[in-house]
């Protein structure tokens, strides 16, 4: 009898599953700029993205951050930014395909835009401790992160890299009057459309213009970091 031996295929890092079933989430954000004085945007939700997420996380994990403004902006925290040509070569065609979808009706996909943006695409993980959080909420009642990342993309993006065991809050969306003169302290709760909670290899595709923040508090993340790996395009 002959015996064969068996053997497994490389692991591809960044492969994902299919991604024909997308959750899809209406929401009411103000908007300035129409003559209804509000708008609805949608919110992508794919579980299960990566094939091999244990991957990525390590990888993620392995890296080195930077703290450097220009690149962080405002996050809580610091980031990895890493050239991974092969993360580019599998993620771009599954992102054209998401934002080429019909639901999105407020954004205009140009493909010679979103391939310049995917040229320069690096592989990015937000990390945030406990410890950062600290930090950024010693004068404030709230531990809002409200924001847009609408500055030179259309579309944002994350990957949720906690195993379940970690995972705590997730990732809130707001409607938001431009005009409204917030303060610091002013509690953003009752402006919260939807949240999207936070689950291992969980994806959220949302409209960079739309109002959003990680779901932090001073309880969070004690024993392990956030980490998100972001797109911008």
């Amino acid at each position: 009898m002959i015996v064969r031996s068996s053997f497994l295929l490389p692991k591809i890092m960044f492969e994902v599953n299919p991604t024909d079933f997308v959750g899809i989430n209406r929401v009411y954000d103000h908007w300035k700029h129409n003559d209804y004085g509000y708008i609805y945007r949608k919110v992508f939700i794919i579980d299960d993205f990566y094939k091999n997420p244990d991957e990525v996380r390590d990888y993620a994990l392995s890296c080195e951050r930077t703290t450097d403004e220009s690149i962080c902006g405002g996050l809580i925290g610091s980031r990895v930014v890493e050239d991974r040509q092969d993360m580019i070569d599998i993620l771009r065609p599954v992102f054209s395909k998401l934002c080429q979808n019909s639901e999105w009706k407020n954004l205009e996909y140009d493909d010679a835009e979103f391939q310049e943006k995917w040229d320069k695409m690096k592989f990015m993980v937000n990390h945030t401790t406990h410890d950062d959080i600290m930090k950024k909420f010693t004068k404030t009642v709230y531990t809002y992160t409200h924001h847009k990342d609408n500055i030179g993309s259309k579309w944002a993006a994350l990957v949720y890299l906690n195993k379940d065991d970690e995972c705590e809050g997730g990732t809130q969306f707001y409607k938001f009057f431009e005009d409204h003169p917030y303060g610091h302290n002013y509690d953003m709760k009752k402006d919260i459309m939807f949240t999207s909670k936070m689950k291992y290899n969980r994806m959220v595709l949302y409209e960079s213009r739309q109002t959003h923040g990680a779901e932090l508090s001073r309880t969070m993340f004690k024993e392990n970091p956030r980490l998100a790996q972001v797109f911008f395009m």
